[in-house]
């Protein structure tokens, strides 16, 4: 599809392609959230149930350490754009499938070294050296080579989404990992019916059990690559690996990768270390990894839709090297992203409490289990303008072809995130250190996201006129959110309140919140809701291409 120049600096644009984009991937993520809620009720606060959430998280890690995850997507965009303006399908497939060849080369070498690595980390980090504890290493084992091919098939999803992103088809490529989370949940459904106790601590685990749960997890995944490379195929694309290092334009989008990698693995160090210490704890992971699933809730519905829609705008208004328009066009997108993710922040730090009332369940629903849900959850949501930030300047500062601005911020972030969380292991209370590890996370991104900002405003975009007014209006909106939802959540709760009326706190304060929100904007009269207004009314030019491709 091209655009006219109209079109392409267009806000209004923007936002109709951010609306798809988030709108599938809110199906994707509302299912993410509820598959990491039944790991927690299934397995429950147990040491078995953080080897499991951390073996079935390591190749998301390594996807995105070794791989640059999403990143790997935004690379191949701006390579594959050129090709579909010109019609040229065969080298649209051949830079694709160049690429995903080059990459399953570099997991075949990185996919041993960090099965046979993660057991003794485990054993490195473990405070508790009792006989349940030093049994799950044994677990982790089996565990991590059932699920390590799901880092292949990650690959494949990637190279796929880049394919239909490039296109402007965003709908399926948002929506399809929906599918292999509701197969991780229909596994745990089923382990919780065969293996009766699953949520009980045991130094020993059926056979069995482990099997369901490595290889279900795997089928899961394969089910979402291969809904992916159908929508690539619909596009016209046939993806399938190459000898991508024997082609120059492929060598090209490799080498701006390495540093991509470096900045992707650097964020997955993070990550890591972030699941490993809090593994200390009985439980302690599954409960950062579910605050980490709502915090990158919004991260996923806002700043993801907006930097998808914004890269192939980016990429061909830096082809016509006109710096205005561009520079214009990426504080619009970040204006948009912020005038929602501000809020989003604000709400969590508010219903932190009424939010983990409402999802624990099962063998999570303890004093403890809430305590580093609720607390780790607020701390982390102080961190989302941060996380928010950072992604779309770094869709920003790719479109230009620059790699070395976001990771050079990315190493900035990781060294405060490694201190911080440093100190927070220190802590006394295994609760206690959880919420600190997710405070450090925050405090990290609100460094990193702050530095990249400034200097993609600096380099690329003209110093960003406008964003800092922007930014006042949302940030004096939010903060009038604090009382009246605060109010709402004191008024409905009682003092014995059952998990019903957590529910409707959370519901009224969440309507509340907004209704306040959105008041306050109309009222200073902010052109970001003028945008989603207008890409609302209007029908999304990536819908109707999309209806035509389907008929």
């Amino acid at each position: 599809m091209v655009e006219s120049p109209e079109d392409l600096g267009s806000g209004r644009g923007t936002a109709r392609d951010s609306l798809v984009v988030g709108g599938c991937t809110a199906v994707s993520r509302a299912t993410g959230v509820v598959r990491v809620v039944v790991v927690g009720a299934v397995l429950g606060p147990t040491y078995f149930g953080n080897t499991f959430q951390l073996t079935n998280s390591l190749p998301n890690l390594i996807y995105y350490g070794f791989l640059a995850g999403s990143l790997f997507s935004s690379l191949l965009v701006p390579a594959l754009v050129h090709h579909i303006d010109r019609a040229d399908r065969a080298r649209s497939a051949a830079v694709s499938g160049g690429f995903l060849g080059v990459a399953w080369a570099v997991m075949a070498l990185v996919v041993p070294v960090a099965v046979l690595a993660l057991p003794p980390l485990l054993q490195v980090v473990g405070s508790d050296q009792s006989a349940v504890a030093t049994a799950q290493v044994d677990h982790a084992r089996l565990l991590i080579l059932l699920t390590a091919p799901q880092v292949f098939l990650y690959a494949l999803a990637g190279a796929a989404t880049a394919v239909m992103n490039a296109h402007r088809r965003f709908a399926l490529a948002a929506a399809a990992p929906a599918v292999e989370n509701l197969g991780v949940i229909a596994v745990l459904a089923l382990v919780h019916v065969l293996y009766a106790g699953s949520g009980t601590e045991s130094a020993s685990q059926p056979l069995g059990k482990l099997l369901l749960l490595g290889l279900g997890s795997t089928a899961a995944v394969a089910a979402h690559a291969a809904l992916q490379w159908w929508g690539a195929h619909r596009c016209g694309v046939r993806l399938r690996p190459r000898w991508g290092w024997r082609d120059p334009e492929v060598v090209v989008v490799v080498r701006r990768a390495v540093r991509s990698l470096a900045q992707a693995g650097l964020l997955a160090l993070q990550m890591l270390t972030l699941l490993l210490l809090a593994s200390r704890v009985a439980g302690g992971t599954v409960a950062l990894q579910m605050a980490l699933n709502f915090y990158y809730l919004p991260v996923a519905l806002v700043a993801t839709p907006v930097g998808l829609a914004l890269l192939p705008r980016l990429s061909r208004l830096h082809r016509d090297e006109d710096r205005g328009p561009f520079g214009e066009a990426f504080v619009g997108g970040l204006g948009l992203a912020l005038f929602l993710a501000v809020p989003a922040a604000v709400g969590y730090l508010l219903l932190a409490g009424p939010v983990a009332h409402v999802v624990l369940a099962g063998q999570m629903s303890s004093e403890a289990g809430f305590l580093m849900l609720s607390g780790s959850l607020a701390a982390l949501s102080l961190g989302l303008v941060g996380q928010t930030c950072f992604f779309v300047a770094t869709q920003a500062a790719y479109a230009r072809g620059d790699t070395r601005t976001p990771l050079v911020s990315m190493a900035i972030q990781a060294a405060v995130c490694l201190a911080l969380c440093t100190g927070a292991a220190l802590s006394r209370s295994g609760e206690v250190a959880v919420v600190l590890l997710g405070g450090s996370y925050a405090v990290a991104s609100l460094v990193g996201g702050g530095h990249l900002l400034r200097r993609v405003l600096v380099v690329h975009a003209g110093g960003g006129h406008g964003l800092l007014r922007s930014f006042g209006r949302v940030l004096v909106g939010a903060l009038l959110m604090t009382g009246p939802v605060a109010l709402v959540v004191r008024g409905v709760v009682p003092a014995d309140g059952g998990r019903a009326a957590w529910f409707l706190a959370l519901v009224l304060g969440g309507l509340v919140g907004l209704a306040v929100f959105f008041g306050s904007q109309v009222l200073l009269r902010s052109p970001e809701l003028a945008s989603l207004r207008s890409a609302v009314r209007r029908p999304s030019t990536a819908v109707v291409a999309g209806r035509g491709a389907e008929s």
